[in-house]
């Protein structure tokens, strides 16, 4: 546990409670988010990765080498999604953070809405667009610089990936600019 989340742990409510709701909730989200996950170590047996992980898998696939991909994903508000691949004898082989450019812009075109399910999870938001016919599939994610971008999934008519874009996520800032 981080020593910033230890403090916010210790912190007791003034006069024996808190002061409002909305102390309570903004002190609840604060201490929800110190109790995210720690990735499991190469070696730790399936039974104990949900308990780092925080939950059970959003999906499992299966790989060809017998053992499983498991899929933990921070969406809608968060930025990450983990595959967590186990071997045959569901021991933890290697843990890979895939909601990245590198991963995001290698997505195949023609690849099934399916596969890109199987692959991210589901996205932050689907929407239409007037020069698209299909549905945009939408992705948050940190760049390597940190900077929060968005990944634009095409998926044409034929349920198929038909061209991915990225643009920076926009921020408070830019529209207080207006």
């Amino acid at each position: 546990m981080s020593a910033a989340c230890a403090r916010l742990k210790a912190l007791r409510p003034v006069g024996g409670r808190l002061v409002g709701a909305a102390s309570a909730l903004t002190l609840a989200l604060v201490l929800s988010g110190c109790a995210m996950f720690s990735l499991p170590e190469p070696g730790t047996p399936a039974a104990q990765v949900p308990t780092s992980m925080g939950g059970a898998p959003m999906a499992i696939q299966p790989l060809a080498n017998g053992g499983e991909r498991w899929l933990y994903s921070t969406l809608p508000m968060g930025r990450e999604v983990y595959h967590v691949d186990l071997d045959a004898a569901r021991r933890v082989t290697s843990v890979t953070q895939v909601l990245d450019f590198q991963h995001l812009s290698t997505t195949p075109v023609g690849w099934t809405r399916n596969q890109v399910l199987d692959f991210y999870g589901p996205p932050y938001e689907i929407t239409e667009v007037a020069s698209f016919r299909g549905k945009v599939w939408t992705y948050r994610f940190n760049d390597a610089i940190n900077l929060r971008r968005m990944a634009h999934i095409h998926i044409g008519v034929d349920s198929r990936v038909a061209k991915v874009m990225f643009t920076d996520e926009p921020t408070a800032e830019d529209f207080r600019m207006r």
